[in-house]
C-alpha cells in the first residue's frame, strides 16, 4: 500500500516525502516518485523532515504503522493537515493538543462504501493502463504457504508485494 501510495501521489503532482528504514526501502521509495526519503530509524529524522519542508510541516500522512508512529506524526503536521490511519497494530496513546494545534484530522481507513471500493478499483486500473501504477512485487511464494506469507510482512521489512502463486 504505501508504495502504491506514493506512486498516485507522485503522479497527482503531489511533492512526496517518504520514509524507509533501510537503504533498499529508501531506495524503493525514491524510485516511486518521492522527492524525499527519510531513515525513520535515525533519532533525528522528524527534524529533518522539518526542515525538508521549511518548517512547515506537511499536510498530508498516510500512516501504516499508527501504534508506533501517530504521536510523531502529530509533531510534524502543517496547520489543518490530516493523517489517514490504514493500519496499527496496537493500542495508540496521544496528546490531543498537538493536534488541537494545527486544527488537523485524524481520519481511519479500511475500506469503504461499494461506491467508493469502484472508485478505488477505477482509479487502480486507470493507473495500471496509464503506466503512473506500477506493482512493485517482492516475492513469490506458493499458494500452500499462505500462512506463511502473512506472518512474513507482519514480522519482517517487506519489499513490495508478496504474490501467492499456485
Amino acid at each position: 500500500m504505501g508504495l502504491a501510495t506514493v506512486q498516485f501521489a507522485a503522479a497527482a503532482g503531489l511533492t512526496v516525502i517518504g520514509t524507509g528504514g533501510t537503504e533498499r526501502g529508501r531506495q524503493l521509495v525514491r524510485e516511486q516518485g518521492a522527492a524525499k526519503v527519510f531513515d525513520h530509524k535515525t533519532a533525528d529524522y522528524l527534524a529533518q523532515l522539518m526542515k525538508a519542508t521549511g518548517d512547515r510541516g506537511v499536510d498530508l500522512i498516510i500512516e501504516m504503522l499508527a501504534n508506533v508512529n501517530l504521536g510523531n506524526d502529530l509533531t510534524v503536521l502543517n496547520q489543518e493537515g490530516c493523517i489517514v490511519i490504514v493500519g496499527s497494530r496496537g493500542d495508540v496513546q496521544i496528546n490531543p493538543r498537538l493536534l488541537m494545534r494545527v486544527q488537523g484530522s485524524i481520519l481511519g481507513m479500511t475500506g469503504g462504501t461499494p461506491e467508493q471500493y469502484a472508485q478505488a478499483h477505477a482509479a487502480i486500473g486507470a493507473g495500471l493502463r496509464a503506466g503512473t501504477l506500477r506493482p512493485i512485487i517482492g516475492r513469490e511464494l506458493p499458494l500452500a504457504e499462505a500462512a506463511r506469507a502473512h506472518h512474513e510482512i507482519i514480522e519482517s521489512p517487506a519489499y513490495g508485494k508478496i504474490v501467492l502463486v499456485p
